[in-house]
């Protein structure tokens, strides 16, 4: 096969639902994974047969002897990581905890490692699949200290975002159940989970995120910017209630300019 037909294979074998992309930065440096995460893609995966990737190594400075070397031991490692992780996001997808708890006893901390696109790790995805994963989440947040349920994926989203954002509230109530300081930990833009909760529309949610999230611990996501955004989109999905609790609560959004808020927020929700 020449190189344009694999560019080709390659192009359309990363379109699936579990595309991968391999590289190695140098012969002591090998990183391994990124894994696309897309909600509409969540699907039982049956096989990883089908899937190719290619492994680049920059062996220009090596002498020819110590590529020979290097350069095999590096594949070599490389697929096994790749294979691993593969595996473990395969177990979170179809829920099967026999198949992860396996891998987890053979690398306890493997909970951490980021395999989704955006940094996401295990918890980031079980959350997000709904209450027909509540059995596997269960598991995996008993199996996890409860420090490392604060993880955060590229956007400084914890799990807690993916389960509000996906109107989980089996799993937000067990996250914050095993760690009360979740709901504070915003993301970059300073935006708390309560911010996806109240963005996609979920009312008990909402509710139930604004019983346990505290309004005296910085960045303060009901003040300032934060709290203008939470306001507005109080507002944009008819929750009027909500809207007005917070305008009687803390007076001066009362007062507040929209035109201050990101009215393209970003907010990990895109």
């Amino acid at each position: 096969m020449d190189i344009a037909e694999h560019d080709e294979e390659f192009t359309v074998m990363a379109s699936s639902s579990l595309p991968l992309s391999v590289s190695d930065a140098s012969p002591n440096n090998i990183h391994f994974i990124n894994m696309a995460q897309d909600t509409d893609e969540y699907a039982p995966v049956s096989s990883t047969s089908s899937l190719k990737r290619t492994t680049t190594i920059d062996t220009a400075h090596l002498t020819n002897e110590y590529v020979s070397v290097v350069s095999s031991s590096s594949l070599r490692r490389t697929s096994s990581s790749e294979f691993y992780y593969l595996e473990l996001y395969k177990a979170v997808l179809n829920g099967d905890w026999e198949s992860a708890s396996k891998l987890l006893k053979d690398d306890p901390r493997s909970f951490s490692a980021p395999i989704g696109t955006d940094d996401s790790r295990m918890l980031h995805i079980a959350v997000e699949l709904g209450e027909a994963r509540m059995g596997f989440v269960e598991k995996l947040v008993k199996f996890m200290p409860s420090e490392a349920l604060a993880l955060q994926d590229s956007d400084g989203a914890t799990a807690l975002f993916n389960a509000a954002r996906a109107g989980n509230i089996k799993a937000v109530k067990l996250l914050v159940n095993k760690n009360p300081s979740l709901p504070n930990i915003c993301q970059r833009d300073n935006f708390a989970p309560l911010h996806s909760a109240i963005r996609y529309g979920h009312k008990e949610l909402t509710l139930y995120l604004l019983s346990v999230t505290r309004d005296d611990k910085h960045p303060y996501p009901f003040s300032n910017l934060p709290g203008i955004e939470l306001l507005r989109r109080a507002l944009m999905v008819g929750f009027h209630d909500v809207a007005l609790y917070l305008v009687k609560r803390y007076p001066d959004l009362a007062t507040c300019h929209f035109d201050s808020a990101r009215h393209d927020a970003n907010d990990s929700d895109e």
